[in-house]
């Protein structure tokens, strides 16, 4: 357990995620104190412990004139890095994305990039030798990163659709998401479909009236299509926006068969997912799939030749060691899908694995499993295309997502760049405006919860009208 305590109160979650990667790290039990402040052209932190007597750690930065926003997150950083320099001295470990907490590192290695006269140096030696990433780790970056480059939307008048049907056959016990298992919540997805329906007529009417461009449709959960072929060929009727990649999460393999693909395929569906998270059957069972080994196979078997399959891989899974994973791996390899996603276990509080205590901080296994995937995809012709890290993640690892040339997931990119406006629709939903020129994001939520999403759609249905008058 490490305690810590900071002078101001400003960044104090920010540097505790930091703290917690430690306190995952090590077990020891020591305190630090944190004191900032800025004096002419020098930002001074400096860091005390109580793991030595009178120890003190003072760490001095160039700081300049800058306004407000620029201001604090050039001290928040400056404040990350002397932390985790003290934290790397006093407990010996370091981490393998070093002081980064953030979810996004190659959005920000890309800003730095964009900006290298203010920091001096290319974003390759800020992530090395200021953020003390893993020389691996910045390698799998700049490698996303070159492959996104011909793929980043360049236009403020292309924006995304984003639709959200949070329902699945069961909940699988690594879950947090919001997702009803519909065993108990059959009642309900009539009235979402309509609320649903009603908020994407509305955008259309958006779409229309200010001519926009969709680049890419995705439809997520949840598990779309278990609501079954009815209800979802209501939804999918009001998706039609032109787009070119139009994705259906499907990932449950249990809800695919011949008229479920028919169904898509009959509304220009071009991409899904079929996830079998693992080939190990008693893993699934562990982890409350509630599907067979073969209903993946046969699943992605049904779709191959006729829609872009994206399949999930989630190291770390109890029970399974680095051989499980590895011949999971070797599977989805063989079976050759046009995208990969490898995921490292990540237990927020709301997943059974997490209330009933599993243990995924072995950090040296979720490494061994998850360069072991990097290699196995790379050699056979996959390139690492999108990345995003979570908190609570397994050896503080990311996810990845690999494709085979020219079927990268595009709206995959925009939400992890933030580098492009999408329209939400849905319980749960977050819509994200984007002033290109300013760089500035703003946002508007919908409520989270289904039935509360029900129950105020006439409220959803003003605030986003509001939210995209100015757009």
């Amino acid at each position: 357990m490490i305690d810590f305590s900071i002078c101001k109160e400003e960044y104090k979650n920010d540097i505790a995620e930091l703290v917690r990667l430690f306190e995952g790290a090590t077990g020891e039990d020591l305190s630090i104190a944190v004191d900032y402040g800025a004096s002419g052209d020098a930002f001074k932190v400096s860091v005390s412990s109580d793991k030595y007597d009178k120890f003190q750690k003072n760490f001095y930065f160039p700081f300049g004139e800058y306004d407000e926003l620029t201001r604090k997150r050039i001290e928040k950083r400056h404040i990350k890095v002397a932390v985790y320099r003290t934290l790397c001295f006093l407990t010996g470990v370091k981490l393998p994305y070093g002081c980064l907490t953030g979810i996004r590192p190659t959005k920000l290695y890309t800003e730095i990039q964009n900006d290298r006269e203010h920091y001096g140096k290319s974003a390759r030696q800020v992530f090395l030798d200021d953020y003390d990433v893993d020389e691996k780790k910045v390698g799998l970056i700049e490698r996303i990163v070159d492959v996104q480059r011909p793929l980043r939307n360049k236009s403020s008048r292309q924006f995304d659709v984003f639709v959200f049907i949070p329902f699945c056959p069961t909940k699988c016990a690594y879950c947090s998401f919001v997702s009803l298992p519909l065993d108990r919540q059959k009642k309900l997805v009539e009235p979402y479909v309509d609320c649903l329906i009603r908020e994407l007529e509305q955008t259309h009417a958006l779409v229309k009236r200010k001519r926009l461009k969709i680049r890419a449709v995705y439809i997520g959960g949840g598990t779309p299509t278990s609501i079954g072929h009815d209800m979802l060929d209501r939804v999918l009727e009001h998706c039609h926006f032109g787009a070119s990649e139009f994705t259906v999460e499907a990932g449950r393999p249990d809800t695919i068969d011949k008229d479920m693909i028919d169904l898509l395929l009959s509304h220009g569906v071009t991409r899904i997912s079929v996830n079998p998270q693992t080939f190990n059957a008693a893993t699934l069972e562990k982890i409350g799939r509630r599907h067979s080994v073969g209903d993946s196979v046969n699943a992605y078997v049904l779709a191959r030749g006729k829609l872009d399959v994206n399949m999930d891989l989630i190291a770390m899974l109890p029970g399974e060691s680095f051989e499980d994973f590895k011949y999971s791996v070797d599977t989805a390899v063989a079976l050759a899908p046009e995208n990969i996603t490898v995921h490292t276990l990540y237990l927020k509080k709301g997943s059974a694995l997490k209330q009933d205590g599993y243990d995924n901080t072995d950090c040296e296994t979720a490494s061994r499993m998850v360069e072991y995937a990097y290699d196995k995809l790379v050699s056979a012709g996959y390139a690492p295309y999108y990345m995003y890290r979570q908190k609570y993640t397994s050896g503080n690892l990311e996810n990845v997502g690999y494709a085979k040339p020219g079927k990268e997931c595009l709206y995959n990119i925009d939400i992890m760049e933030e580098d492009t406006s999408i329209i939400a629709n849905g319980a749960n939903g977050i819509s994200k405006k984007l002033d290109k020129s300013k760089q500035l994001i703003t946002r508007c939520a919908n409520y989270k919860e289904p039935l509360e999403y029900v129950k105020n759609i006439e409220l959803m249905l003003e605030r986003q009208a509001e939210f995209w008058k100015r757009a």
